[in-house]
């Protein structure tokens, strides 16, 4: 990719001077509100815009400034099927895919390095295991060909015991404390002193597949909902609110009694694994950790019975609120979940659970109503802050043992992560979310506090690694009678794969 860096650069140039010329000759009103609403650089005073351009050319990682690496060739595997998020062949006009191209231009030329990506199928449920396994194949004969995979974080946590990757805390050249990789994850996700997997904004997976909400806001003025950006930023967004929206929005429009896709529906789960999203949203906490950096598995609290008690009274018993048990990472499913999109585009549907990047994927952004979109609740407004997870299918990086020189290819994860930070998440989050696709400036103070209240759970994110806590979560929400019961059914197990996962990780993971 990188000996195309300098025609890139050259045509980049010219276009700006282009640009410039044309503003020089142009008004200085043009009339363009949504420009006012991106970023402050594009109404401050000349002298202030010039600093700040000046600012950001600075690299905001803390790599040597010497750093280079002489044409070597960094390569990452990646799902073939949701590639864009992290990698382009070339412009195409689009700007989020336009920036991706540029940053990754930009990072060679820095470090001298040649980024290649290899593609390969294993996104949907049928293609993910020979995926992983090709990866420990790969490493298991010595083959030094990948310095980073992609993969599910779900799935890291399990494939992470097989002893195949390295431990990232190691690396001087990756800084988790900055501002580009998910807060915390040091504290969060590290089991037994180690961290086999990172996530933030190398790719733009976690942020796309963040939980939220959209709204048709012409339906919830016809029924009455009042302000709800307002209703968001009081902090009075709550679990109860969304059920009594609702039942006020729902209308039975076959007269059968019951409510589902037949009829006008105020909040509908779009998929399976959107529930899971409430676990963060309600401050439930399925792990806690300890003093000696062990964890313990927590749920089944007091708090945890009021809040699934909530929670299911929305699912099971909230007229107008219909939860769809399918997925569209299953492919026999697809057929009903577009259905589904399709309700809410054309008015049938007041609220629906997404992930951010529904608005485009599902076409959300081409509907004739005016949209907005909105947090996950909490539970209550005792609880002080949102908080926003992402579907556990987002990317992760990982990093083979067999890699050849780690603290180069950490040197280009983190210049990547830095790069796209400040390229790349303005150009999808400012311009793609927040002017192209956003309604209106008060849905772009949504989107930030929907970014700003992102964390990993612990219980959410080793899921699939230590027993399925979340099958319990989802199990009480169907039953919410059965909560004392399920939870102790289960605890022992769970307890017993979390140690059995550590004395595997410290006995295979020594890297």
């Amino acid at each position: 990719m990188k000996r195309q860096y300098f025609i890139r650069t050259l045509a980049f140039l010219l276009a700006a001077l282009m640009l410039l010329t044309a503003m020089a000759c142009g008004k200085a009103d043009s009339g363009n509100d949504a420009v006012e609403t991106t970023t402050a650089a594009t109404t401050a005073p000349a002298s202030d815009t010039t600093a700040a351009t000046e600012a950001t050319t600075l690299y905001p990682d803390d790599l040597p400034e010497d750093l280079r690496y002489d044409g070597e060739v960094i390569t990452f595997l990646y799902r073939e099927e949701i590639a864009s998020e992290f990698t382009t062949d070339g412009m195409i006009g689009d700007i989020v895919n336009d920036a991706i191209y540029e940053s990754i231009l930009s990072v060679e030329d820095r470090l001298g390095v040649d980024i290649q990506t290899v593609l390969r199928k294993g996104h949907t449920t049928d293609v993910r295991a020979e995926y992983m396994n090709h990866i420990e194949n790969q490493v298991m004969a010595g083959d030094d060909t990948y310095d980073w995979t992609d993969m599910m974080i779900g799935n890291a946590t399990v494939r992470a015991q097989t002893g195949v990757y390295r431990n990232l805390l190691t690396l001087e050249n990756l800084d988790l404390s900055k501002p580009w990789y998910i807060p915390n994850m040091k504290e969060t996700v590290s089991i037994a002193d180690r961290l086999f997997f990172v996530s933030g904004d190398a790719s733009l997976g976690y942020l796309k597949s963040a939980f939220c909400i959209y709204v048709n806001q012409k339906l919830a003025e016809n029924c009455g909902a009042g302000d709800l950006n307002a209703i968001v930023k009081e902090g009075k967004w709550t679990v109860e609110t969304v059920a009594q929206l609702a039942a006020q929005a729902a209308q039975d429009l076959d007269g059968n009694g019951l409510f589902d896709l037949n009829d006008q529906l105020g909040f509908v789960s779009h998929d399976s694994n959107h529930p899971r999203g409430f676990i963060a949203s309600t401050g439930i906490t399925l792990f806690t950790k300890n003093e000696d950096g062990s964890h313990s598995y927590a749920f089944g609290t007091d708090r945890d019975h009021t809040v699934c008690t909530a929670l299911s009274t929305l699912k099971t018993a909230t007229q107008g609120s219909y939860f769809f048990n399918g997925t569209n990472a299953n492919t026999n499913q697809i057929a009903d979940y577009q259905k589904i999109s399709s309700m809410f585009i054309s008015g049938q549907i007041m609220m629906i659970s997404a992930e951010m990047d529904d608005v485009i994927a599902c076409g959300y952004h081409e509907m004739e109503d005016p949209y907005g979109v909105l947090p996950y609740p909490k539970y209550d407004e005792a609880q002080e802050n949102y908080y926003t997870s992402s579907r556990s299918t987002h990317n992760a990086f990982l990093m083979p043992v067999t890699c050849p020189n780690p603290e180069m290819a950490a040197a280009v994860l983190e210049a990547l992560g830095a790069s796209n930070y400040t390229k790349v998440l303005p150009n999808y989050f400012e311009l793609a979310l927040k002017t192209k696709y956003s309604a209106d400036s008060e849905t772009s103070e949504i989107f930030d506090i929907i970014h700003d209240s992102m964390v990993l759970d612990f219980g959410y994110t080793y899921d699939n690694a230590v027993g399925n806590p979340v099958g319990v979560f989802n199990n009480v929400l169907n039953n919410i009678n059965a909560f004392s019961s399920t939870v102790k059914a289960q605890a022992r197990m769970i307890d017993k794969l979390y140690a059995k996962m550590i004395e595997t990780v410290e006995a295979k993971c020594t890297e």
